[in-house]
């Protein structure tokens, strides 16, 4: 598990290229720790869907580490289909007796509810990025409600909660109530490292535990 260690590492030595501007050095940065986290997902013969959610997630950080719309959409695609390949293997675990239970059914309204709320927020701001968002959005959903079938496993859950904390982060920052505003330092800082850590502690889950 060294190279899962090595990828925590790096996910913490991007820190100071957090609030640099685009550059190649700042994307290598930015894409080395989820390439580490999927070799050590292959490495420690973790399940094949573990290793290509987190290669598309690299592939999408590679993407959002470049501005303009086509490096966004690119980068919104990439997630989209980590996110697909997460709720497949979350499903591929399922506790039907949990899946039943009453607490099951309230998280599920929970999440649904904290989308559509998030989503409802946005919706004026984002154009004609509405309908990819719209999707995108429903998307992150079905994976923690994927994720929560499973049963009540607190480190998968954690870093769930993490990865969609930092989606909706992420959401406000790009698309801003007033375009032009000055953001928050701290914004930035919490995007990746909610993010980046939702992606370790989903990766112990499977690998370390």
């Amino acid at each position: 598990m060294i190279a899962y260690w090595i990828a925590l590492a790096a996910g913490l030595a991007y820190t100071p290229f957090i609030e640099r501007r685009q550059s190649l050095p700042r994307a290598a940065a930015k894409t080395a720790p989820l390439v580490l986290l999927a070799l050590a997902a292959w490495l420690a013969g973790g399940p094949w869907l573990l290793v290509l959610a987190f290669a598309l997630s690299a592939l999408g950080d590679l993407a959002l580490a470049f501005a303009g719309e086509r490096f966004f959409l690119a980068g919104l695609s990439a997630f989209l289909a980590a996110h697909l390949a997460y709720a497949r293997l979350f499903f591929l675990a399922q506790d039907p007796a949990w899946s039943a239970a009453p607490l099951f059914l309230v998280g599920v309204i929970a999440i649904f509810a904290i989308a559509l709320g998030v989503f409802r927020r946005l919706t004026g701001r984002l154009g004609a990025m509405k309908w990819p968002v719209a999707i995108y959005t429903s998307v992150i959903a079905a994976m923690a409600v994927a994720a929560l079938a499973r049963g009540p496993d607190p480190v998968l859950l954690a870093g769930v909660a993490l990865f969609m904390a930092s989606d909706i982060a992420l959401a406000f920052l790009t698309f801003p109530a007033e375009p032009g505003a000055r953001q928050p330092r701290w914004r930035g800082y919490f995007v990746w490292y909610a993010y980046f850590l939702g992606q370790v502690l989903i990766g112990a889950a499977y690998l370390i535990r």
